[in-house]
């Protein structure tokens, strides 16, 4: 590009010249530029090829000739003394490029005539000494110095420069000019002249070139000639200019501030970001700064300035570079001083911590042992979190000196914490503990929390302060993210727990509360720390506490977990909480998992015979329970199930009698009567003497009356009966005659005889069941035939009745009745069984006794008025009488009587017989007239027909039928 540049240039200044030096005329008859035909000329974009400087130079060597004028000559010459050193510089980088590793002395080397510096001076000077007077040469002195100085000849450059800014002070190139004399003068060590350049250039002001450096070398220069003072403002400039400081806080914000009470925020120092470069500059201006104060009055002198000139935002670096000075020179006490310095004149500044923190290394690195402890305390104090610069920064002011406020304060607390441990006072440990407890305060989520504090708990722990030491071990063991000694922590707690509980007195109103908590933490580590080899131990001690303090349930669900710990507990351990497990879940009426339980329990080679024995009696009460829960849920087969499997798992167990009973009752609902019997029979062999053995005969009874066994169910009943025939009168009363019935209703007649025999004669009150067990008496009798023994107890129906008194109902009157019409039924038969025959006295006199006795039967049935018997009783009464008139008629006739005698005898027997067929009549017209009450049956019906018999002429008419007519003519 600066080749064609020049190329460029070249060729217009070849066409200035030709047209400066033709002066020929042309005709006008000749053809013209205005003759030319238009032509549209297409202009095609081409990159011309790229011409070096020295081809360039060569031709402007060539040209150089055809100028005519000096001017054009003095303007060629120029540009060749540019191309120069254009030319020049270009090989030099060339030659480089070819050989990168040459060292600087080689190249400085280079022979003069090839880099051509010396054709570009000769060209310069030349220039100079032809120009006219009055010429402005600035320029080319400038290029003539910037020759010399490349060529190597630095006094000619500056020679030159000198004479640049005497003949042209106030021109273009005086400025460039004054700063590279400048950079000659501090070269040679001309300090004093290089002060008076660099200060021509800094007039200029900061916004020219060379500005920075210009002041960088001033102050250099400055500190050069001793005057340090004036060399510090130089390079405060400088640093200003890379930090600058924001502006104080006008009035009107520090008044808001007032009125509204607010606290002035320490911040981080938000310094700019620099170059690599700039950074270097600004590094080594705070290293000559720190020169120029050491050679003053040191930190006295930097404190000085700033409380003169204005505090600035960097102040602190220029306290620390001084410093690092008096460090490297090995003076660490002014070192020392100089950081304290910073601290004590800026005690809110964000960075007054690091520099304080900054002593401290220094007294270490010095060797002042005695001076670091008592300073890293006074650095916490001062900047600690309980402390007013910790109140007034931001989180960012904070963080620039958090790691060294952690450091001392771990410094502090490991210290102490070794003091305390040769001594072993609690004091000592006391003192410890502040620091770690700061320590906590300030850094409570760092990595080093949890080491710290597991060491504050250790302290605590040392120092027999053992509340504190628990809080402290519990929030090490659980409060943090996991970390090694958390488990330790957690375990350590428990201890401490321990050691406070040894020392709380028996009675003290809060040990219950403690030993709630120990419970309480001791589950937490279980919970946490399964694995533990203490786990198993320590939850065997939380159950103890848990049931001194009631806690059932809590002791249930730590026997869980010793139950269900991976790896498992010793097995005593799991034995003792299987046995807690059991008793718990049956303390709560828990019967499904205490039954459980409890089998796991059983198993157990180890239990005494009582407790196994007691454990027995639990299990059965834990099925027993469940059948009643089933039983009450309405699931009766399954509760009938859990209560006949008490007895199968613990044949022996107390509750077996009340399971066997229920399961029993529940059969009997459920209809299953089979398997109630063979419950009910086990029951009375099993339990013979059990108050509930009493009521079993009224369930087998019933069971086996709802098989048809009726002969067990009354032998059941039998039982019943002796059982409660003092007792309980009644029921034996109602049992034995229902066995009675159901003896009867299979056909042992009889036993049923026997049983309704005991019954009237062992219950003479109430009279109707004894009554109606007579009465069934009646009817078997008669049923075998005995007719004795039926009017025997035909005869007891009416007894008993007649005797009832106030018991005396319709029914005893009905069965009286029925006793009294039956009885005198068998005196009719006995009656009409009696013939009538020679001699008839004695005959006679025997059949008239049976009527009479037959007839006062049948008259005292008519007499008890019950309509079912009275027209048959009346009935009876007058065939009595018939048949008694009837007999003596026909009665056997005495022998040897003539006829004359015979018929005598047969009239005297008519007159006898007469009166009781007159009886009779009148009997049988007694019953007829019942007709006119409504009363018909058979009994009046066959009155009617006596009486046809007795008296035709008013008794034997038949019926007249005569037709009727259903129209109306």
């Amino acid at each position: 590009m600066l080749s064609t540049l020049i190329a460029c240039s070249l060729t217009g200044v070849l066409v200035l010249a030709g047209c400066s030096s033709s002066n020929q005329s042309y005709s006008s008859g000749e053809p013209t530029l205005g003759d030319l035909k238009r032509r549209d000329i297409s202009v095609r974009p081409q990159e011309l090829e790229p011409v070096s400087a020295e081809r360039v130079l060569e031709s402007y060597e060539s040209a150089v000739a055809l100028f005519s004028t000096q001017e054009e000559r003095a303007l060629a010459m120029r540009r060749m003394a540019d191309l120069t050193m254009v030319a020049t510089e270009d090989k030099m980088i060339d030659s480089l490029e070819e050989a990168p590793l040459v060292d600087a002395a080689a190249a400085g080397a280079v022979d003069a005539d090839t880099l051509q510096y010396g054709k570009a001076v000769a060209i310069y000077e030349a220039l100079i000494a032809g120009a006219p007077a009055g010429s402005d040469l600035s320029e080319e002195y400038y290029l003539l110095a910037k020759a010399y100085d490349l060529s190597g000849e630095q006094e000619k450059a500056l020679d030159t420069l000198n004479t640049l800014v005497a003949k042209y002070p106030d021109g273009e190139f005086t400025y460039e000019a004054q700063f590279r004399r400048g950079e000659h003068l501090f070269l040679i060590g001309d300090f004093q002249g290089a002060v008076g350049a660099y200060a021509y250039v800094l007039k200029a002001g900061p916004q020219r070139d060379f500005y920075e450096h210009s002041l960088y070398k001033h102050g250099w220069s400055l500190y050069k000639l001793g005057d340090y003072d004036l060399a510090v403002t130089d390079f405060v400039t400088l640093l200003d200019g890379y930090m600058p400081t924001p502006p104080p806080k006008t009035e009107a914000e520090k008044a808001a501030e007032r009125k509204e009470r607010t606290i002035t925020k320490i911040e981080a120092i938000p310094l700019p970001e620099v170059s690599k470069t700039q950074q270097k500059t600004l590094d080594d201006t705070l290293r000559v700064l720190s020169m120029s104060f050491s050679n003053l009055e040191g930190a006295n002198s930097v404190s000085e300035y700033f409380r003169t000139n204005g505090h600035r935002i960097y102040e602190f670096k220029v306290y620390a570079a001084l410093a690092e000075l008096y460090l490297y020179q090995e003076r660490y006490k002014d070192a020392a001083d100089a950081y304290a310095m910073f601290s004590q004149k800026n005690p809110l500044h964000p960075m007054a911590p690091s520099m304080s923190s900054k002593v401290i290394d220094t007294y270490q690195k010095g060797g002042f042992p005695s001076l670091v402890l008592p300073y890293k305390e006074t650095f916490v104090e001062q900047y600690g979190v309980y402390s007013a610069f910790w109140a007034r920064a931001t989180p960012e002011a904070r963080e620039q000196y958090s790691n060294e406020l952690k450091q001392h304060l771990i410094e502090l607390a490991q210290h102490y914490h070794a003091a305390a441990q040769k001594t072993k006072l609690p004091k000592d440990y006391g003192v410890a503990a502040r620091w770690y407890r700061e320590f906590l305060a300030t850094f409570p989520n760092d990595e080093s929390a949890p080491v710290m504090n597991m060491l504050l708990g250790e302290t605590l722990f040392a120092a027999k302060e053992f509340r504190p030491a628990i809080e402290e071990f519990e929030r090490t063991g659980y409060d943090y993210p996991p970390h090694a000694d958390a488990e330790k922590a957690a375990y350590f707690a428990l201890l401490s727990y321990q050691e406070f509980l040894n020392v709380l007195p028996k009675d003290d109103p809060t040990r219950r509360g403690w030993v709630a908590k120990r419970a309480s933490s001791s589950l937490r580590f279980a919970k946490a720390y399964p694995a533990n080899q203490h786990t198993p131990a320590i939850l065997d001690n939380v159950i103890e506490d848990q049931l001194l303090l009631g806690d059932v349930e809590g002791a249930i669900v730590t026997a869980q977990l010793i139950i269900e710990l991976v790896p498992p507990a010793p097995q005593a351990l799991r034995e003792k909480a299987w046995i807690t497990y059991a008793n718990g879940m049956f303390d709560k009426q828990a019967w499904v998992k205490a039954e459980e339980a409890i089998t796991k329990v059983l198993q157990f080679t180890s239990l005494q015979p009582k407790q196994r024995a007691k454990f027995e009696e639990n299990l059965a009460t834990c099925i027993y329970k469940q059948g009643e829960i089933l039983e009450q849920d309405g699931r009766l087969a399954e509760a009938a199930g859990e209560y006949l499997r008490v007895g199968a798992v613990i044949p022996n167990a107390s509750v077996r009698a009340n399971a066997d009973y229920d399961a029993a009752n529940i059969l009997l609902q459920l209809e299953e009567y089979d398997k109630a019997i063979e419950v009910l029979e086990s029951f009375r062999s099993r339990f013979p003497s059990h108050a509930l053995t009493a009521s079993i005969p009224a369930k087998l009874s019933f069971a086996y009356e709802k098989t048809g066994n009726l002969t067990m169910a009354a032998t059941e009943l039998v039982a019943i009966a002796l059982l409660n025939k003092e007792t309980n009168p009644e029921l034996a009363r109602e049992a034995l005659l229902q066995a009675a019935e159901m003896r009867e209703k299979s056909g042992d007649v009889d036993g049923a005889i026997e049983l309704y025999k005991k019954f009237v004669w062992d219950y003479e009150r109430p009279v109707g069941p004894r009554m109606e067990a007579q009465f069934k008496l009646v009817e078997l009798y008669g049923q075998q035939g005995d007719s004795g023994k039926r009017y025997f107890w035909l005869n007891k129906l009416v007894d008993t009745h007649n005797a009832a008194g106030a018991e005396q109902s319709d029914r005893t009157l009905y069965l009286a009745a029925y006793g009294a019409y039956h009885g005198a039924d068998i005196l009719f038969q006995d009656f009409n069984n009696i013939r009538l025959t020679q001699p008839l006295k004695n005959s006679l006199r025997k059949k008239k006794a049976a009527l009479q006795k037959a007839s006062k039967a049948y008259t005292q049935t008519v007499q008890y008025g019950v309509i079912d018997f009275t027209t048959a009783a009346n009935y009876k009464l007058g065939e009595l009488n018939r048949l008694f008139a009837r007999s003596i008629m026909d009665s056997e006739r005495p022998r040897g009587l003539d006829e004359l005698a015979l018929e005598e005898y047969e009239i005297l027997l008519e007159d006898q017989a007469l009166p009781f067929e007159d009886k009779a009549i009148a009997i049988f017209q007694t019953n007829t007239e019942r007709t006119l009450d409504g009363v018909w049956d058979e009994w009046v019906q066959k009155s009617y027909e006596s009486l046809s018999k007795l008296s035709p002429g008013r008794y034997n008419k038949p019926e007249i039928m005569e037709d009727f007519v259903d129209e109306i003519y």
